[in-house]
């Protein structure tokens, strides 16, 4: 409720102020969202500069007017010196070094540099300069925001949208809908971090609806406010129907992975930006612009999956050593990245702690990737000091298994995928092993469904936990098909898995 609240401002200000105090109270709301989850300083100073560019732009001194812009966008260089040299945020170097402020400059004017360039376009090559004035308005745009997060990554998209709100301050007709695109723009890297989304692939179906429901939703507000400027409830309407239109495309993707996601949505608010930024008077900007960010956050925070976030990682206690260097087993990219030690360290009889061992496993193609885990599973592990003699026995309890969503869940124990109420387990037992660099590759076989196939695991012994207990990790892949399952492209045919458990002596 606080997020909306923090926009219920802005979103009243596009009926009842004036523009340029709507976009000033756009450009806060959007700054005190990234305080409430970054950087307070950062906020402040931005904030700061803001408000003074806008009472800087009421000074009817028309002779000074260059002057008196000047003024104002010079002051943001002590005011950014105010920071720290360098900045962490969203786990990116913002800096405030000159390249960054040289951005800034060519954001604050670039309406002037796009006016200098289209004059000179029309006089080589005719045509209207207007036109040509907007065209290079597109390309100056995509120059500084390529150049923000270049150098400044998601924090330089806030720093250009707020030098762009700044510099669009002194124009007789403000850029409304600029301004909000490059605000809305300003929050995705915020929502997207929220949902634990890393990127948005424009490669993917979903994502491509996502962005073209974006540009419909977005030209078809603006062509009814044309048609009808004074009907605002209508106006309200539409922008809270095609908001929650895109909602629903993020909540898809908790059903399933390529119907939907944050990732759609994001997509979306990509599209309205496109729209708004077509057209620089768009005042329906300043309506949908809160809508679509206080709800994305909104839908972000819904979204979050926080049982897969805590079984999507497979940590172990301690901390492994490789190259004399301390290594985060939590950052590596696989757990099984990590260095295998000697067996020879833990010749012995063992049983899996089941409350410390955990399988997780993806299948599914690009966008449509499905995750699961096995949450406990148990089995006996015997270390000869001849390796070639060590023998591992597992059982997959399958009321253990999730994919974090409880409809498919609930469909996966049927008769068609694991038939649970005849297979209530998965087994595998290793009848020999090879050593291969750090890791043991065990030949065994693996039974699902009632049908046992040869499969090879990759095992590693990667340390001790602070009690002492060794910790073992491993991989493998096997194809479902061939245990009596369905083939499906879209669900995925071959699944990959990793483990990582615990030992008790015996």
């Amino acid at each position: 409720m606080i997020i909306f609240l923090i926009f219920l401002p802005a979103f009243l200000s596009a009926f009842f102020l004036k523009k340029k105090v709507a976009i000033l109270l756009l450009s806060l709301s959007v700054i005190a969202l990234i305080q409430g989850y970054d950087s307070y300083a950062l906020s402040l100073i931005l904030g700061g500069w803001l408000l003074l560019n806008f009472g800087l732009s009421h000074l009817k001194i028309q002779s000074y007017q260059f002057l008196i812009r000047c003024v104002g966008f010079s002051v943001a260089v002590p005011l950014l010196m105010l920071i720290p040299h360098e900045v962490e945020r969203y786990n990116f170097m913002f800096s405030t070094e000159y390249p960054m402020l040289i951005v800034m400059a060519l954001t604050f004017f670039l309406h002037d540099l796009a006016q200098g360039k289209a004059i000179y376009f029309a006089k080589f090559f005719g045509g209207d300069s207007s036109h040509h004035e907007r065209s290079f308005d597109y390309l100056w745009a995509g120059i500084v925001i390529f150049g923000g997060y270049f150098l400044g990554g998601p924090v330089g998209l806030l720093v250009i949208a707020c030098s762009f709100a700044a510099g669009d301050f002194y124009r007789e007709k403000v850029s409304i809908g600029q301004t909000s695109a490059l605000l809305l723009l300003a929050t995705i890297p915020l929502i997207l971090t929220i949902g634990e989304v890393i990127s948005v692939d424009v490669t993917l179906g979903k994502n491509i609806l996502g962005l073209f429901v974006g540009i419909f939703a977005g030209r078809m507000i603006t062509q009814i406010s044309m048609e009808r400027p004074f009907f605002i409830a209508q106006r309200i309407g539409f922008s809270v129907l095609f908001t929650g239109i895109l909602a629903v495309l993020g909540f898809f993707g908790t059903i399933k992975s390529d119907l939907g996601g944050m990732d759609s949505y994001v997509a979306g608010m990509i599209g309205f930006a496109i729209v708004f930024f077509t057209n620089g008077q768009n005042a329906n900007a300043l309506l949908i612009a809160p809508l679509l960010i206080a709800a994305g956050v909104k839908v972000a925070e819904v979204t979050l999956n926080t049982e897969e976030l805590a079984l999507s990682t497979l940590p172990v206690e301690g901390a492994q050593k490789t190259d004399g260097k301390s290594k985060d087993v939590e950052a590596a990219p696989s757990v099984f990245d990590q260095k295998g030690l000697p067996w020879s360290d833990i010749v012995g009889n063992y049983r899996i702690d089941v409350s410390h061992a955990q399988v997780t496993f993806q299948l599914g193609p690009k966008g449509g990737i499905t995750k699961g885990a096995i949450k406990q599973f148990s089995g006996t592990v015997r270390v000869e000091a001849t390796l070639e003699k060590s023998r591992f026995e597992v059982l997959l309890p399958l009321n253990q298994l999730t994919t974090f969503n409880a409809y498919r869940d609930e469909s996966l124990v049927e008769e068609a995928y694991f038939n649970v109420a005849k297979f209530p387990d998965m087994r595998f037992e290793a009848k020999s092993l090879s050593v291969v660099n750090d890791a043991l590759t065990l030949q065994g076989f693996f039974t699902l469904r009632g049908v046992k196939l040869p499969l090879n695991v990759d095992v590693k012994y990667v340390g001790k936990t602070d009690s002492g207990a060794p910790v073992i990790v491993g991989r493998s892949t096997i194809d479902r098909t061939k245990y009596g399952m369905k083939p499906d492209a879209k669900e995925g045919n071959v699944v990959d898995f990793e483990f990582r458990a615990e030992l008790l002596k015996q």
